[in-house]
């Protein structure tokens, strides 16, 4: 998630519960307020080359929601642009179709958490899903899924090195912000080696 302007959520936060002292603390309007700020937030999902830092495949939208409908368009590029062995995501991509798709489709070893679904005998649903589970309690997918961070170190170097806040106003005018983000950091990476 980015900042949809130049003063940062948690200075609207401070502010916004100074302003509400003696209302209570739920009050309606900041509830209504939050939602609109939520629908207009920037949010870029990106594949990221682990070991040089590079983004294979990027997803720009507005508002939050899940992640998982953009793992599909960001594997696609992504295994485009490069032969991949392993597809390490964070639980918000977790789905049995996302596993089917890198491992059946595309022949990639995918390394997702399954965290969402019912905790009991079963576990969760589907056979990939299962799979994870019994994975991640020690084997070594746990030893591979410490790479995923380098997607968030990505993160970090776009929003320190080009900013947090993205200057336009309209929906589309932030995608292509962003678009136009993951493009310059892959050019600096590039102008450094």
């Amino acid at each position: 998630m980015y900042e949809s302007h130049h003063v940062s959520r948690h200075f609207e936060k401070r502010r916004q519960q100074s302003q509400n002292k003696g209302r209570g603390k739920w009050a309606p309007a900041v509830n209504r307020r939050r939602s609109v700020i939520n629908k207009r937030l920037p949010k870029l999902a990106l594949a990221v080359h682990a070991a040089s830092h590079l983004i294979l495949a990027a997803e720009a939208s507005t508002g939050v929601g899940s992640d998982c409908p953009y793992f599909v368009p960001l594997m696609l590029d992504a295994s485009r642009r490069m032969p991949l062995e392993f597809a390490l995501a964070d639980a918000g991509f977790d789905s049995e179709d996302n596993h089917l798709l890198a491992r059946e489709e595309l022949g990639i070893r995918s390394v997702i958490p399954a965290t969402i679904g019912r905790p009991g005998a079963n576990g969760p649903s589907g056979y990939y899903r299962r799979q994870m589970r019994k994975c991640f309690m020690g084997g070594p997918d746990k030893d591979h899924y410490g790479q995923r961070w380098q997607a968030e170190t990505v993160n970090s170097m776009i929003k320190r090195n080009l900013g947090s806040a993205c200057r336009a106003r309209s929906p589309l005018g932030r995608k292509n912000d962003l678009w136009l983000r993951a493009i310059t950091h892959n050019i600096m990476i590039l102008a450094n080696y």
